[in-house]
């Protein structure tokens, strides 16, 4: 997903995009989780019912879900920026059903890059 971030950062295409989205869609993103997590009976631990996703406001001051790709790769390139992983299609729901969220900010793993979901993307892409 991150070579798709920054191929579309050098050289911006429709395609690549859309190549972006479905993946991110199908993929365990990072993110950084607030609230108090909850120890399962079969010892895993989970989000608790008061989880959120943090938000950022960089670039134009509107309020996105914060996203790194490639989880694994950003830990390893950027160090530990994110807590958490959970699936592009959960963070597309937020996105497009949070009133005041502008959408999802994704940082490339293996640049300072990031790409932006829109809010009414992530939407349509959930309908």
């Amino acid at each position: 997903m991150s070579d798709l971030i920054d191929a579309h950062a050098d050289r911006p295409d429709p395609a690549l995009y859309e190549r972006f989205l479905t993946l991110f869609r199908d993929s365990v993103i990072g993110v950084v989780a607030e609230g108090t997590p909850v120890t399962t009976p079969d010892g895993r631990t989970v989000s608790g019912s008061d989880m959120r996703v943090g938000n950022t406001t960089h670039g134009d001051g509107r309020s996105r879900i914060l996203a790194w790709a490639d989880p694994e790769a950003a830990r390893a390139n950027f160090g530990p920026r994110f807590n958490a992983g959970i699936a592009g299609a959960t963070l597309l729901e937020m996105a497009g059903g949070s009133e005041g969220c502008a959408g999802i900010l994704v940082n490339s793993a293996t640049r300072e890059v990031s790409l932006i979901i829109s809010a009414e993307t992530a939407a349509e892409l959930t309908a």
